[in-house]
């Protein structure tokens, strides 16, 4: 890492004066656009996307700083090669599953967290100057609170929770090698399987032990999402179904509507926006279950497969 300040190091890289950074650092935790997305499973997720100046700094801190922080092997999301179905599939030959979830993983993660995580990987490289304008830059600071904490939707987010949960998934880890379980995270999204029955049963004690022990962040679990399955359930993983034959499937009920909206688009009564989405749900399926795209082009029709990814509103 450089000698210069984190200050001295963006000016060198920006061609703005001191005074334009320093406007922008100060400003930063309040320029984020917010707004709702719906669930999955219902309600509604805040996302926060903070400004273009905003978001050039976080991305120059990621190139420059975050890249260098450790992140374990474990993390199976965000990372360059990581996908849901590499996740998923690395629990597909085990029979029993079990789940849990954090509650609010991002905005746990607050600025005392991130200057003792940056602290105890750089030490003393980093001056107090330049750890406060890094979690200007990496946070946000909702109205009417006092506190800066990552937000969904910052390009930042992942990579500093990733790295500040390596200590976690360090200890999970090892304790799972002990007890022949496989341990992903994907995001705030913990998957542990394993052959031996029973075994699962005794996973929650031990991460909730974990969490009260971490110096940082100050995690809950989300009880409402904690599942233990077996080949007797549909075993879902990052949204993935996890066949008994040791496969990854979109599922069932995702087939039978994709096959649906082809019947449609093919009939001439799929909308524009409904097509949109058609074309995303056959790329999907193509990265997980490249087998069903073969029976849909044998079912419709090689031709009206290809049609469906190359069409465009100008073409009705």
């Amino acid at each position: 890492m450089s000698q210069l300040t984190i200050r001295q190091q963006l000016l060198e890289s920006l061609l703005i004066s001191d005074e334009q950074l320093n406007r922008i650092i100060v400003r930063s935790p309040h320029t984020y656009k917010q707004y709702n997305i719906p669930k999955k499973n219902g309600g509604l997720r805040a996302i926060a996307q903070p400004a273009r100046a905003t978001k050039y700094l976080q991305h120059w801190l990621i190139n420059n700083i975050f890249n260098d922080l450790n992140v374990h092997s474990a993390a199976a999301a965000y990372q360059k090669g990581c996908s849901i179905k590499k996740n998923a599939q690395y629990h597909a030959n085990n029979s029993y599953i079990a789940k849990f979830d954090f509650i609010n993983f991002f905005p746990s993660i607050k600025e005392p967290d991130i200057k003792a995580h940056l602290i105890s990987h750089f030490g003393e490289r980093l001056t107090e100057n330049d750890l406060s304008d890094i979690v200007r830059i990496s946070c946000i600071q909702l109205n009417g609170r006092s506190d800066f904490s990552l937000s969904i939707g910052a390009p930042c987010s992942p990579v500093i929770s990733n790295s500040i949960m390596y200590e976690f998934d360090r200890r999970v880890v090892d304790w799972c090698g002990e007890n022949n379980i496989r341990y992903t995270r994907y995001a705030d999204d913990l998957t542990f399987s394993t052959n031996v029955k029973g075994v699962t049963s005794h996973v929650e004690s031990y991460i909730r032990d974990v969490v009260r022990d971490l110096a940082y962040p100050r995690l809950r679990f989300n009880r409402k999402k904690t599942t233990h399955l077996s080949k007797k359930n549909q075993r879902r993983v990052t949204g993935l179904i996890l066949t008994n034959d040791g496969d990854v499937s979109i599922g069932r009920s995702k087939k039978r509507e994709i096959s649906s909206l082809i019947h449609k688009f093919t009939i001439r009564q799929l909308p524009d926006d409904e097509v949109s989405r058609l074309q995303g749900l056959l790329g999907f399926s193509k990265g997980v279950e490249p087998r069903f795209i073969y029976r849909m082009n044998e079912k419709y029709g090689k031709d009206v497969i290809s049609t469906i990814f190359k069409y465009r509103k100008k073409d009705k």
